[in-house]
């Protein structure tokens, strides 16, 4: 075999390798937690992991989750006064589609930002879903 065949085939190895290493590395998710004045840490990180884990789907990939106070405050607030539960948590996501296995009502190669994860606190104090998607 010709030397430049073997440089080649060797080339071609090493991509393939380092395309598959890099396909395969778990994405950081970015976490934040601003202007937190009215909940506790633990239950705004708690309500982060469901959202996550919720949107977290072949398809798509989180790249960011977090909590801001002012900009939750106003939803919060009316899901307290105007629909009588005793608490409420808005998280927001970021996160992008992929061109293949598009989960059904998401674009492919979109990236989402600003899409909210309500959960409210029922009478039992217990934390739930409420809603999805843009405000």
């Amino acid at each position: 075999m010709k030397e430049k065949t073997k440089g080649i085939i060797l080339s071609v190895v090493v991509i393939i390798s380092l395309i598959t290493i890099f396909i395969h590395q778990p994405i950081e998710i970015k976490r934040d937690i601003f202007n937190n004045t009215r909940h506790k840490n633990d239950e705004i990180q708690l309500i982060m992991n469901e959202a996550v884990e919720f949107i977290s789907q072949d398809g798509i990939t989180v790249t960011r989750v977090h909590y801001d106070g002012k900009e939750s405050q106003e939803t919060e607030y009316r899901l307290i006064n105007d629909y009588g539960y005793q608490d409420a948590i808005v998280v927001y996501l970021e996160f992008h589609t992929g061109f293949f296995n598009i989960p059904s009502g998401f674009i492919g190669n979109y990236h989402a930002s600003g899409y909210q994860y309500v959960c409210i606190k029922n009478n039992q104090g217990i934390w739930e879903l409420h809603s999805v998607g843009y405000g």
